[in-house]
């Protein structure tokens, strides 16, 4: 569960970016926790983990910047990103508390979309998770929904015959009901690539390309279609290099 804490002493501006958080997270289809903050000392009195903070630069008793430190000394891997209507405290921001980014208010939605996908992409793959509705486990146990973590699917494959995706663990494989090309648009952001028809791999799984072979690091095989031998392992290189 991805924790998020939002701080704004006006209300009207917190109520805002909840409710464009929220959007952002059910359009991903990522399970998060928002907590909305008028004030840093009621965030920093409630707050035991955090994952993102949104803070509002120009608040009273505690500014953001102020805020973001203490947030920093509390939790070093925290990623931070500062509202503001006044344009100069940006660089202080950045040069006080290493800020992730800032964003101008009134908060454009477009921009707030992308720079929580980037925050995404910086944190640590045993945080994101992702809910399935509608599964069947390999003991033919039907769930209304679970909750997996991105990290431990190695590659969904699609069942033609019976129209369903299957989610391959290492030690389990589930099955729902999906539109496969609805699926590998929402996950290309996070790591995941075709790799031939009907597969879409966890790019963190592959051991080797040895031919048109994927090895994954669990010893399993996966073909790699020839016409997507060239963008496959333009994924894989651009992949290594922000990983490194």
């Amino acid at each position: 569960m991805i924790e998020i804490a939002v701080c704004d002493d006006d209300v009207n501006e917190l109520d805002t970016t909840a409710e464009i958080l929220h959007e952002i997270f059910k359009s991903r289809n990522l399970e998060c926790n928002i907590k909305s903050f008028l004030s840093a000392s009621e965030l920093l009195k409630s707050t035991k983990k955090i994952d993102i903070g949104i803070l509002d630069i120009a608040m009273n008793e505690i500014n953001g910047i102020k805020l973001g430190r203490k947030l920093k000394e509390k939790f070093p891997q925290v990623i931070l990103i500062y509202t503001t209507s006044y344009e100069e405290y940006c660089m202080q921001a950045i040069n006080d508390v290493h800020a992730f980014s800032f964003l101008c208010k009134p908060l454009d939605r477009q921009k707030l979309y992308e720079q929580i996908g980037q925050a995404l992409n910086m944190m640590p793959d045993d945080t994101l998770e992702k809910q399935f509705y509608k599964v069947t486990d390999s003991r033919n146990k039907q769930y209304v929904s679970i909750k997996l973590k991105l990290q431990d699917i190695l590659y969904f494959e699609y069942i033609k015959r019976q129209r369903r995706v299957a989610i391959v663990l290492a030690e389990e494989t589930y099955e729902y009901e999906c539109v496969f090309e609805t699926l590998v648009k929402e996950m290309e952001q996070y790591d995941f690539a075709v790799n031939c028809r009907g597969y879409l791999v966890n790019l963190c799984h592959i051991a080797k390309i040895k031919g048109y072979v994927l090895y994954l690091d669990n010893g399993q095989e996966l073909p790699i279609a020839q016409k997507r031998m060239e963008g496959f392992r333009l994924k894989i290189n651009t992949f290594l290099q922000s990983n490194l």
